[in-house]
């Protein structure tokens, strides 16, 4: 494992991708408290209940094409690499607008027929409007980091979150706009960070055929295995709404929220070894992709479970005692944290060897799999029920996925 260390390339931006993490969630603790004062427990319902759908929203607005950028990044050239994201760009600001004012609509006549106990307007605009932008944003930060650009990642990240954090205490905490607010936050800091991604480079409109007909083809079973997400992450809550307790909800995105906090780390122990995962992938060195991934997933474990011995101090701390309720929720979700990581790791391995569709089909198995747990245990088990069934699931999705790798493996051998 030492000698795996001293080779990783890469490792000294490690330290700064861990203290752009640890700086954006020193932000958002920091604001927690106030933002807990100007939100009350359906606006958190709120906030969490169209935060689910976007799991769902994303993956079609953005097609999973940054997927495929990081897949030839190491194959092609760097005029190569050029025309691949600018093709991207293109076919961003012309589909992803179209498909999003199309799930827009869809949605729509969904919650009018189906959802009683959230408003639509203005919510759902504000919580779905963000997603457009984001994909030049997220395009560009995979570029920076595919790049090993730590310093500027850093820099870009911790303004995001400033922007955000700031735009959020004067909406919510001084103007006391509830859940209007919030979403105005990061409506507005989505696109000034949107537009500024999208130019940094010169931007100019051209989508290369040849490009397109290839990044699509190996991203549409990436797009419904990210639909599928979905149904490990976010149809939880679409079943608590029909429960009817918005009380609860809120509850339980704080829980949500909070843990979220915790899982970051995780989170950015894998956007700085997934570079190292395809690389190492593509030349079929499987032994030191899963090295890293046992260093991945023990050192997100440490965090979790230090949050869980003191977690009802640290709630109680972060929402002036208004919603300490939640750590019961945050405990459970931490486990969530580590199962999610092992999946996708295991997932990227995956993709990584070029076995898109293969993890399309594992994703249907486990997302069939996922909404029969949620089913079961919310109709036993209420919220506690949706929180577990979000840890067992993933971990489900994981196994699936490694089985499925040892079996292909064996087969080639």
């Amino acid at each position: 494992m030492n000698n795996l260390i001293a080779k990783i390339p890469k490792l000294k931006s490690l330290s700064l991708y861990f203290f752009t993490s640890i700086i954006t969630a020193v932000i958002g603790i920091l604001i927690n408290p106030f933002l807990s004062v100007g939100l009350n427990h359906k606006d958190f319902a709120i906030l969490g209940y169209y935060s689910s759908f976007n799991i769902l929203f994303m993956p079609l607005v953005s097609l999973v094409l940054s997927n495929f950028y990081a897949r030839k990044y190491y194959l092609v050239d760097d005029n190569k690499k050029k025309e691949i994201y600018q093709t991207i760009l293109s076919i961003y600001i012309i589909f992803g607008l179209l498909l999003l004012a199309l799930l827009i609509l869809v949605y729509y006549f969904y919650h009018k027929f189906f959802v009683s106990s959230i408003e639509f307007f203005p919510y759902a605009i504000m919580s779905f409007l963000p997603l457009y932008f984001s994909n030049f944003y997220n395009l560009y930060l995979l570029d920076l980091r595919m790049g090993n650009n730590a310093k500027r990642y850093s820099i870009i990240s911790i303004l995001n979150s400033l922007v955000s954090a700031l735009l959020s205490l004067w909406w919510v905490y001084f103007i006391k706009y509830g859940a209007v607010g919030r979403l105005s936050a990061i409506l507005i800091t989505s696109i000034l960070f949107g537009v500024f991604s999208m130019n940094v480079y010169k931007f100019k409109f051209k989508i290369d055929r040849t490009i397109t007909r290839e990044a699509l083809s190996f991203s549409w079973p990436l797009v419904i295995s990210a639909i599928l997400t979905f149904f490990f992450m976010g149809v939880d809550r679409t079943f608590l709404e029909k429960l009817n307790d918005n009380y609860n909800l809120g509850l339980y995105n704080v829980g949500i929220q909070i843990a979220g906090y915790i899982g970051i780390f995780g989170s950015v122990l894998l956007q700085t070894f997934d570079p190292e995962i395809y690389k190492y992938s593509s030349r079929n060195e499987m032994n030191k992709v899963f090295q890293i991934i046992f260093l991945i997933i023990g050192l997100a474990i440490i965090p979790n479970v230090a949050f869980m011995f003191f977690s009802k101090y640290i709630i109680d701390f972060l929402t002036y005692g208004k919603y300490i309720e939640a750590a019961n929720y945050a405990n459970i979700l931490c486990i969530k944290n580590v199962t999610t990581l092992f999946s996708f790791t295991i997932s990227g391995v995956l993709i990584s060897k070029g076995f898109s569709k293969l993890e399309m089909y594992n994703r249907f198995l486990g997302a069939f799999l996922s909404v029969i747990i949620f089913k079961v245990f919310i109709d036993n088990f209420g919220f506690y029920g949706a929180a577990w069934g979000q840890g067992i699931s993933w971990l489900i999705m994981g196994v699936i996925s490694l089985l499925t790798f040892y079996i292909f493996k064996k087969n080639e051998t």
